[in-house]
This record gives structure tokens, sequence and C-alpha cells, in this order.
């Protein structure tokens, strides 16, 4: 680590420079101590921390008005349709819903907004695979029969990667799909509403609501015009496909 001014020094010298510009008397650290290759271990005061507890027992929390009240938009999982959710959709969750609860706590007017994965080619596969296991699924009435969507994708892809017949089918779907077919949109709709049930017994278990979807499907409708004016202004080659514009 470079200590700008004071030549190259490694993190330990680094942290004992750090360390002895903190003020003895300062009411709030007992003791600090450098340890291993260059950390700060800070020991709190506990005159302070009986202060503050007490404080906050007496008079509850208090925060300072806000200059101005805006809106904070806190990204949460993303998950994506037809997948389970892991480790690090939970991460997001959990860290989003903290940040948004303090935000609102503070007096922030705050949007969770979750980004969910549901368009691209793997809907094409899922599309035409649910075409040819449920052929009646256009007909009055007809309800989704599948819960285990993950098993259901895998299904679909191991057909994808296969059979040449099934994936230029796959591609087909795609092309129908980003076009707004109303056949392949129902079946669009029965896998998201399938997949939003298993989120949402998850999103239960963490108490997490008003969530306000943003899937890649809502700015199907806004690219072409996003793609052109970045092709007026010379930023965006007109060879360059874009995955969300209709094929």
């Amino acid at each position: 680590m470079k200590s700008t001014g004071r030549g190259n020094k490694n993190p330990r010298e680094v942290a004992t420079e750090v360390v002895k510009y903190v003020p003895e008397d300062n009411g709030l650290i007992e003791k600090l101590e450098i340890a291993g290759p260059g950390f700060i271990n800070v020991f709190l005061s506990v005159d302070f921390l009986r202060h503050e507890t007490k404080n906050l027992f007496l008079n509850d929390v208090r925060v300072a008005p806000l200059p101005a009240k805006k809106k904070v938009i806190v990204d949460m999982s993303s998950p994506n349709v037809a997948k389970e959710m892991h480790v690090g959709h939970l991460r997001s969750t959990i860290i989003g819903e903290g940040i948004s609860r303090l935000m609102k706590f503070v007096g922030y007017e705050v949007d969770r907004v979750n980004h969910i994965g549901d368009w691209g080619t793997q809907f094409g596969m899922l599309i035409a695979h649910l075409r040819d296991t449920f052929p009646s699924y256009l007909k009055s009435g007809f309800r989704f029969p599948v819960r285990d969507l993950q098993a259901f994708y895998k299904e679909s892809k191991k057909r994808f990667d296969e059979e040449e017949e099934f994936k230029k089918k796959a591609y087909s779907c795609v092309v129908e799909l980003q076009a707004l077919s109303p056949d392949i949109i129902k079946a669009w709709q029965m896998i998201c509403d399938v997949s939003r049930v298993e989120f949402s017994k998850i999103y239960q278990r963490l108490n997490i609501s008003d969530l306000i979807e943003r899937g890649e499907s809502f700015y199907q409708s806004k690219m072409d015009a996003v793609v052109k004016e970045l092709e007026e202004k010379g930023k965006f080659p007109k060879t360059y496909q874009c995955d969300f514009c209709a094929l």
C-alpha cells in the first residue's frame, strides 16, 4: 500500500500512522489496536455506550430532519423466472430490505424495485417445450399444471442442447415473443405466474412486501426508441443486434 506523500509503506505501517492521528481523550474510543497485516480494531468507551443506550431508552431513536424528502430506489433480489432463487438473491434481498427500512425510517420515499429476468432465449425454450408438452394450453380454462418449473426448465434446456429441430422451434418462439404474438404471450404469462407464486413464498417468509416488479419485458417497448436515438447520435453501431428488440 502506498501512502500519498510518505513513500511506499506496508499496510501495518499505514495503520500505525492512522492510529497516531486519533485523539486520545475523545470520549468515544477507549483504545485502538493494530492486528495482523494492518487491521485496526476499535474498542468503544463503556461510558459512551452506557450513555447512548440510556438515551435510546429514554428518548427513543432520533434522526436529523431531512433537508428534502426525496425518493430512494433500492434494487432488490432480481430472480430469474423458471429458476430457483439462490443465496445471491437472498443476500441482495436482505441487504435491500435493510436499506429500504432504514431509508423509510429516516423519512425518504422508498421504491423496492425487483428486476425480474423474464425475457430472452430461455423463454423460447420454455414456450416451445410447453407447446409440445401441453398442446391444449390455449383452450379456455386451461391451467398450467407444472409446479416444478426448475425441472421443466432443465427438460427444455436438455432438448435445446440435443435436438436441432427443437432448437429451431425455440428460436422461432423467441421471435414470436418479441413480436408479442398473443398465443406466445399467453404461454409466457403462464410461466411467469407460476414463478411469482414461488418467489412470493420466500418473500413472505422474510416479511418483505411492496416490491415493484420491473422485468426485462418492461423495457421491450422502450428499446427501439433508445437504440434509434443512440444510432442518430453515432453512439450505437447499426449492425448491433439488441436482444430486447424485435428480430
